[in-house]
């Protein structure tokens, strides 16, 4: 028995067998691999899906000729089929979903939506199916553009001049009824409150009806730029200076100074009970011709405002005695 486990056949013989189990073995397993991978091939090949696309609807129709409203601006497709085929769809958008209105003329249309694009291995569904819409005609119409603001946010005693626009004007472009319906293309500015300063702003502008309800109609440009001047009312007067403080005995002054009017500003109330403005100046202790700087900010203490807040003043003096030989020469 021990030779014939000896034997170098019997050792060919058991390396046979065990290759031959070797190659059962992995035939079997590519067998199994290929059976799951056509499998999962297939259950991909089968598998369906469901999916909501939101697209811009397109309107195929003379735009330069007629004003269309009443349309959505984006439809809901609902796309059902191959999962991937659907994925890709969702993805890229690559369809359209259009309503064809180059056969109809001015008046109110029930259409039918339509798409392009889509594979004939999808089945889909528009939502809405059909849409209203009213063609009129187009027209363009230049209007002035008017600023609103409140008032109730300036502060007190400031006044707002006139407006500057980028643009005084724009044009809206609609239907002509209505183009008829604007009242007023709007400009409003917003302010915070107790505003004492300039403003400036970008505002969107709107066509307005007289009850103050948007117009359906295109403007161009859609927003305009605004400033807002903002200040205290001013006024110009004459200056006065009148004598103050304790003068020398037996002295009269007199004054004189190269400005002789100022700017002031003030609420305006104030400033329409001002027709001069009263300088006092200190002579104490002056007995010969003096030049002064006098402060004008304390003239009036209910203005906001001196322009020049300062202002030279040539004081003369004159002794009693001289002013009587003076007077004498004169009477002469």
């Amino acid at each position: 028995m021990s030779k014939i486990w000896d034997s170098p056949w019997m050792y060919r013989i058991l390396s046979l067998i065990l290759a031959l189990g070797i190659f059962a073995y992995v035939n079997a397993e590519k067998l199994n691999n290929s059976v799951r991978t056509d499998r999962n091939d297939n259950t991909a090949i089968l598998a369906t899906k469901k999916q909501t696309v939101k697209v811009p609807l397109e309107l195929n129709a003379d735009t330069d000729k007629y004003f269309i409203t009443g349309y959505p601006e984006k439809v809901a497709v609902k796309v059902e089929g191959n999962a991937a085929l659907v994925t890709a769809v969702a993805n890229t958008q690559n369809f359209r979903v259009y309503a064809d209105l180059r056969n109809l003329g001015v008046g109110q249309h029930t259409v039918a939506l339509k798409q392009q694009g889509l594979s004939n291995q999808l089945t889909y569904s528009i939502e809405p199916k059909t849409i209203k819409v009213n063609i009129q005609n187009r027209i363009s119409k230049t209007m002035a553009i008017q600023v609103h603001y409140n008032k109730e946010a300036i502060a007190d005693g400031y006044q707002v001049g006139t407006p500057r626009l980028s643009s005084n004007s724009v044009q809206v472009t609609g239907a002509r009824n209505e183009i008829d319906r604007i009242y007023e293309i709007s400009a409003s500015v917003t302010l915070n409150r107790n505003t004492n300063n300039d403003v400036t702003q970008t505002v969107m502008l709107q066509a307005l009806d007289s009850n103050g309800q948007t117009v359906n109609v295109v403007v161009t440009p859609e927003t305009v730029r605004v400033k807002l001047p903002i200040s205290l009312p001013s006024k110009k007067v004459k200056l006065d200076f009148k004598q103050s403080g304790t003068p020398v005995t037996g002295f009269s002054y007199s004054f004189k100074s190269d400005t002789d009017y100022v700017t002031i500003r003030g609420s305006q109330r104030e400033l329409d009970r001002i027709d001069r403005l009263t300088v006092p100046v200190d002579v104490s202790g002056l007995s010969k011709d003096t030049k002064k700087t006098v402060d004008l900010r304390d003239a009036n203490k209910a203005l906001r405002s001196i322009s020049p807040q300062s202002v030279a003043v040539n004081i003369q003096v004159q002794s009693a005695k001289a002013a009587i030989e003076n007077s004498s020469l004169t009477g002469q």
